[in-house]
């Protein structure tokens, strides 16, 4: 079993390249295994087509890259997903790998018409995000929306259950804020 890492930003030299680094050299320095899923260099198509829905009642994909996530999902044992908040969610990207690799019967069954997860060889996930607002406010006046859509409403549903969110809010930090973030990780890694 292995950590995998997914990481949802379009930018190559932005804060989420940095925190993705520090998770891996983090990673290395303890000697785990990983697996890097970056959505935007592999190119990853978010877009359920008709024919993925018609699929995806059924639990199955023809996608080749989709089947290549699902098998390292399988093998994972420690998710990290970093990713910016755009909208008080994920990006698009993401959501659409969650649409499109999180399918029934593979990442859930359903059991008196609610949803029982699959995935639970993945023991923890560690979200790490960014954002332009103030993480107080995300969760005290808007809901907390990570919390109950992407770790409630995503992971915990497809049978991740101990999951752990650290977000570092962008717009008045400085340097020293940031190094002093990317130095905290390790201790979440």
């Amino acid at each position: 079993m292995n950590t995998t890492v997914i990481v949802a930003n379009p930018s190559t030299d932005s804060f989420s390249k940095s925190i993705m680094e520090k998770v891996l050299n983090t990673l290395k320095e303890k000697e785990k295994s990983y697996e890097i899923i970056d959505l935007y260099n592999d190119d990853f198509n978010p877009i359920m087509s008709e024919e993925d829905v018609k699929l995806y009642v059924k639990g199955e994909t023809k996608d080749e890259l989709v089947k290549k996530y699902q098998k390292i999902l399988k093998e994972t044992n420690q998710l990290v997903c970093i990713f910016p908040i755009w909208w008080n969610s994920c990006p698009a990207i993401l959501k659409g790998f969650f649409d499109r690799v999180l399918l029934k019967e593979f990442a859930f069954t359903e059991q008196d018409k609610r949803p029982v997860g699959l995935l639970t060889n993945i023991t923890s996930a560690l979200v790490i995000t960014t954002s332009e607002t103030d993480t107080d406010y995300m969760v005290k006046e808007l809901g907390n929306p990570i919390e109950a859509t992407f770790m409630k409403g995503t992971l915990n549903m497809a049978g991740i259950d101990n999951v752990k969110w650290i977000n570092e809010n962008l717009a008045d930090n400085n340097e020293e804020s940031k190094n002093k973030f990317l130095d905290n990780i390790a201790n979440y890694v």
